[in-house]
Formats: C-alpha cells, sequence, structure tokens
C-alpha cells in the first residue's frame, strides 16, 4: 500500500445523546428517528459547503426501524412505503445529500465488525470526503470527519506491516480522534499522527 498523507479538517461525534436537528426541515425532520438525527447532526457539524464526497457506514443500520417494519409485516400483513424508505442502509445519508443538494455520487458501507475502518480509509482514499459512521445496535451513536488528502498533511495512511494489533472499534477511533491513542489501527492500514 502506498503511503497516504492527509488532514483530518473537522471531526464530530455523539453516543446516547438526543440530536437536535431542529435546523432542518420540519416535513424532512418528522421522518428521521433517533438514529438518523445521529447521523444528520453529526453530518452537519463537519460539513462546509461544496460537493465532498459522501461515505456513510454502519454495522447494523436502524436497527429500531427494521424491527418496527418486520413487527407491522407480521401483524398487518404490509409494510408502510415511508417507513420501508427511511429503513434501507443509505437512507441518512442520501437524505443529507438531498437537502445539500450534493449531486456527487456516495458510498454507503457495512463491513461487519471493520465497518469503521473500511468506511474511513473509503474516505481517505476519495482525496476530499466526509465520512459518517452511525450505529443503532447498543445505543445510538454517530462520528463524522471531514477527510482531505494533502501533502503537508497532519496524518499518514501506511500499510499495517508491523502488524500491530486491531484497534477499530468506535472507542478505538474516537480515542485516536481526540488524541487519548497514537495509532488507529486495522487488520491492513495503520493511521498515525505526524509530528510537526
Amino acid at each position: 500500500m502506498k503511503e497516504v498523507i492527509f488532514d483530518i479538517k473537522k471531526y464530530f461525534y455523539i453516543k446516547d445523546e438526543e440530536a437536535d436537528v431542529s435546523f432542518i426541515p420540519m416535513m424532512t425532520r418528522r421522518k428521521l428517528d433517533k438514529f438518523g438525527r445521529a447521523a444528520l447532526y453529526t453530518l452537519y457539524k463537519v460539513y462546509e459547503n461544496g460537493e465532498p464526497d459522501l461515505v456513510f457506514a454502519s454495522e447494523y443500520g436502524d436497527v429500531e426501524r427494521v424491527v418496527k417494519l418486520i413487527n407491522q409485516r407480521n401483524e398487518e400483513g404490509e409494510v408502510s412505503p415511508a417507513g420501508f424508505s427511511s429503513s434501507v442502509h443509505n437512507a441518512s445519508v442520501g437524505l443529507f445529500s438531498m437537502l445539500e443538494k450534493n449531486k456527487r455520487g456516495y458510498n454507503a458501507i457495512s463491513a461487519g465488525k471493520k465497518t469503521i475502518a473500511v468506511g474511513f480509509l473509503e474516505s481517505i482514499l476519495a482525496k476530499d470526503a466526509v465520512f459518517c459512521y452511525a450505529e443503532s445496535l447498543g445505543g445510538i451513536k454517530s462520528v463524522s470527519v471531514s477527510v482531505e488528502q494533502t501533502g503537508n498533511g497532519g496524518y499518514i495512511l501506511a500499510e499495517n506491516c508491523d502488524s500491530h494489533p486491531s484497534c477499530d472499534t468506535f472507542e478505538d477511533f474516537i480515542g485516536f480522534l481526540d488524541g487519548k491513542r497514537d495509532l488507529f489501527v486495522s487488520d491492513g492500514y495503520n493511521i498515525q499522527r505526524i509530528a510537526k
């Protein structure tokens, strides 16, 4: 893997907090539950206009909404089309893209326990991107990061050639962003700060 130097322009995260999305138009806001609110809240905290690539990642997606749809199907024999459209994996990033009229494509990633690591890697390689990870299983949490490849950035992406053990959970990622960890390590790569 070729080393990539990049910068983290902004990041923001929440965990088990109610996200205030009163800035979103009311008719759109009504479609959001806690999962969607958390994702959009963190996305808007790092978004700086323009049309960056968007990368959304979630291991399980909006579990609460999916369970409601399954129960509705079992009890009523059908599901609400509006409920279904809001339950798909890319619903949050799609809604964000529509609200911001971002005509660039976006990726929606689910990679099991490696979801954060794969999504963040995708955003780094996109050169100028906004990455959002949101999860609902085990409590609502979301983190968004604005990244940009630059020749004099503060971070380096490199192959995990020293075989460091993976430290790529949500908590590991937040610890790295907050400066409490020196490395963010997944199976195939390391990210570390560059001393300036």
